[in-house]
């Protein structure tokens, strides 16, 4: 055979395999389109999904999302892809609704993805991640970006762990609903676990009301308003962070019970750590690294009864004289 029939022959191969790799869909990912819709079984996502309207995965059934799977949300024009209205503890746009179980463990080298499928996307062109009521939920190695509420929960578990949460109103919103009488998780405290993130670039990084937290090792920074807020009684514990360069570090608001400690929190642009008006009982946030080792200094970046006698104190002192090894992502 020729050199020139050598050709044609492998060109027509090449041509023959392509052709019927793209016909197996093996080089080309399609992509599921999924909205306003009840989940009736037990289910698994994985490559390219679309929301394009509420997502409820009910109680008794589990939806899991496979490594690498992209998850993304259509920004919707009218609320006739809502599956139960508006109304707290519902949003306006797409949302998954979790009152059963999801399970979204990506790895390292293959996270799971959720952001917005918009052209030019922007905060809140989805709602949340929205755990009601449920246990067992699991997000691991995901990246969250441009949500209202990366993840939101009324009385749920979750383990937040090893993510990337960004371009959120708030990436973490947990609290006791105590308003929105009988919808799921009503009266229940949330209990999550939230370690190992980078949670950066949100007007607010983790707000938690009246519901267990243990925040632990990550990296809040970057975020416009507060890195964390705590309100009422929330047992639990807020250690080894690195907390820099949002407005406030830790902002309190009625806040008791949480213990602060070994994190690092500095470089704060208003205050490394604040009360709110209503805040009466005094905070203990002793043994922590503030970015200085005098005490004028560190004063400065306090917000309490010092400036206003008419709030608690925080009580700063002893607090470190170095940088606490190990904290954060």
């Amino acid at each position: 055979m020729t050199g020139l029939g050598r050709s044609a022959l492998w060109a027509f191969c090449f041509f023959l395999i392509t052709a019927v790799v793209s016909a197996a869909g093996v080089s080309q990912a399609a992509v599921s389109k999924i909205g306003k819709v009840t989940l009736t079984r037990d289910t698994l996502w994985k490559g390219e999904i679309l929301i394009a309207g509420d997502v409820h995965v009910p109680e008794g059934i589990t939806l899991t999302i496979a490594p690498g799977t992209s998850v993304r949300f259509k920004k919707l024009k009218s609320l006739d892809q809502n599956l139960f209205g508006t109304e707290s503890p519902y949003y306006e746009q797409a949302e998954i609704i979790v009152t059963g179980k999801l399970i979204a463990k990506g790895t390292a080298e293959k996270p799971i993805i959720f952001t917005s499928a918009e052209a030019k996307p922007q905060t809140g062109d989805w709602s949340a991640l929205n755990f009601l009521g449920s246990r067992g939920n699991v997000i691991e190695n995901c990246r969250i970006d441009y949500a209202y509420n990366g993840i939101h929960a009324h009385g749920a578990e979750v383990l937040i762990k090893d993510n990337v949460l960004r371009k959120c109103a708030v990436a973490i919103s947990v609290k006791r609903e105590d308003d929105a009488k009988g919808t799921p998780g009503f009266g229940i405290s949330a209990d999550i676990t939230v370690t190992g993130n980078l949670i950066e670039d949100n007007k607010g990084g983790i707000n938690v009301r009246i519901s267990r937290a243990a925040i632990t090792h990550n990296t809040i920074r970057n975020n416009k308003f507060f890195g964390i807020w705590i309100k009422g009684a929330c047992p639990g514990e807020i250690s080894r962070n690195e907390i820099t360069a949002n407005q406030k570090g830790i902002f309190f608001y009625k806040a008791d019970i949480i213990s602060i400690l070994n994190n690092n929190i500095y470089d704060n642009s208003d205050y490394n750590l604040a009360v709110a008006d209503e805040q009466q009982k005094d905070v203990q946030a002793a043994g922590n690294w503030f970015g200085f080792t005098d005490r004028t200094k560190i004063g400065d970046l306090v917000f309490d009864g010092k400036a206003d006698p008419g709030v608690a104190r925080i009580i700063v002192e002893p607090f470190l004289m170095e940088p606490v090894k190990n904290a954060g992502r």
